[in-house]
């Protein structure tokens, strides 16, 4: 379980809204100040992010609770929306490098722009499969409620 402190801000009977501080690993090297990556991510990055959850725990605006989040719910959506579609790229570029020449299409572009297309569709598929999945593996959860305010 991946765990993050985050800070109540908003309550509606179960449902819960919070805000976490971002973290990025841009400000653990000594040239952060001079490094282009580190000042892009730091005029770009969002500060907070946040996350409705559904809990049964009492908490009130201003505690700060430990949000977890399962490594198998990451890992799998990760898998879905990464590693698929790859395989629909590569797949898709084999097959249309065969067919394209028999339709006259000889050029490598334009299994390049059929396969890139199969691709988004797929990834598009993918992203709205995943997002209307009512599954618990996905959703973070409060783990615990401390009131510091």
């Amino acid at each position: 379980m991946i765990v993050e402190n985050a800070t109540v801000i908003a309550v509606n009977d179960e449902w819960v809204t919070v805000e976490a501080a971002i973290k990025t690993t841009c400000n653990g090297c000594q040239a952060s100040d001079d490094c282009g990556t580190g000042v892009v991510s730091r005029a770009l990055a969002p500060r907070a992010q946040q996350l409705t959850i559904k809990t049964p725990m009492a908490v009130k605006v201003g505690d700060v609770v430990k949000v977890g989040v399962p490594e198998v719910g990451i890992l799998a959506a990760s898998a879905w929306l990464y590693l698929l579609p790859l395989g629909v790229f590569l797949v898709s570029a084999l097959v249309f490098s065969s067919l394209l020449p028999s339709l006259g299409l000889i050029s490598e572009l334009w299994v390049l722009l059929a396969s890139a297309s199969v691709t988004l569709v797929g990834f598009v598929q993918t992203s709205r499969w995943l997002k209307s999945k009512d599954s618990t593996k996905y959703q973070p959860v409060i783990l615990s409620s401390s009131d510091f305010s």
